[in-house]
């Protein structure tokens, strides 16, 4: 009963339903420990999912800034001719834009804002202030010209890149408000490649697919951190967990998709 001090009842309660076949009864051999465990997996999958789309985060909005500048200028987000959207998407974004960075307390927006007399903040600033949200909706607004630089070295079609980011900030989001990521069924569906073959059969909605995607783009950016290893260890540290139910197969890391 110490641990519901620190874990809340209703919090805790997300993760019953796995050691019940019958409602509101758990099965034979099931303890309080069990349950904890599994919270505390997916509170460590948690941290470790959040911390591997921060890495494609940090590429995502410097290639985004480097990118668009070229193409452009530095104040080329605030003009609609520079991207590939309807007039509504661009004002939206725009007041996105805007309502992020104006409360933003960011040091070097404040030295900007005192030094310099343009009211528009530069796009490298503009992206390291926004959202991811808001960084996905720029993203999708690109023209083709500006997005190919960024794909670059990724070699995916842009209809499925741009539904990966809107899956890592969906994902993203779970994460940072300690929701359950462990069995879930991801409301937003990932779109699978199938010019590589490597991707055929996967599961569109469930937390495998999502790593594969992950484990991909890491490699892809050369990103050195292991995401598989990292997979890996934490299964080794608790061994009793479900991983089916998340969508892992039997000896996922020694598929092809895994060996990049």
């Amino acid at each position: 009963m110490q641990k519901l001090q620190h874990i809340s009842y209703y919090r805790l309660s997300a993760y019953f339903l796995p050691f019940q076949s019958q409602k509101d009864r758990f099965d034979d051999g099931i303890t309080f420990n069990d349950i904890v465990e599994l919270y505390h997996f997916d509170k460590e999958l948690r941290i470790l999912t959040f911390g591997a789309i921060e890495k494609i985060e940090i590429f995502l909005r410097t290639s985004i800034a480097y990118n668009f500048s070229k193409e452009h200028d530095v104040f080329g987000y605030t003009c609609k001719t520079n991207f590939c959207c309807n007039d509504e998407n661009f004002k939206w974004l725009t007041e996105d834009i805007t309502k992020e960075t104006s409360r933003s307390k960011e040091t070097f927006i404040k030295h900007f804002r005192d030094n310099y007399i343009e009211k528009d903040l530069p796009i490298w600033m503009v992206v390291e202030t926004i959202s991811f949200g808001t960084l996905s909706k720029f993203y999708t607004s690109l023209c083709p010209q500006t997005e190919k630089l960024i794909l670059d070295g990724i070699k995916l079609p842009s209809f499925v890149f741009k539904n990966w980011i809107h899956v890592f900030s969906y994902v993203r989001n779970i994460s940072a408000h300690h929701s359950r990521l462990w069995n879930r069924q991801f409301v937003i569906k990932a779109k699978i490649p199938k010019h590589k073959i490597e991707f055929k059969g996967l599961i569109n909605d469930k937390y495998y697919t999502f790593a594969v995607m992950t484990h991909y783009v890491l490699s892809a950016i050369n990103d050195t951190f292991d995401f598989k290893d990292e997979l890996k260890s934490l299964f080794e540290k608790y061994p009793k967990i479900d991983k089916k139910a998340m969508g892992f197969v039997d000896d996922w890391e020694k598929l092809e998709m895994w060996q990049r």
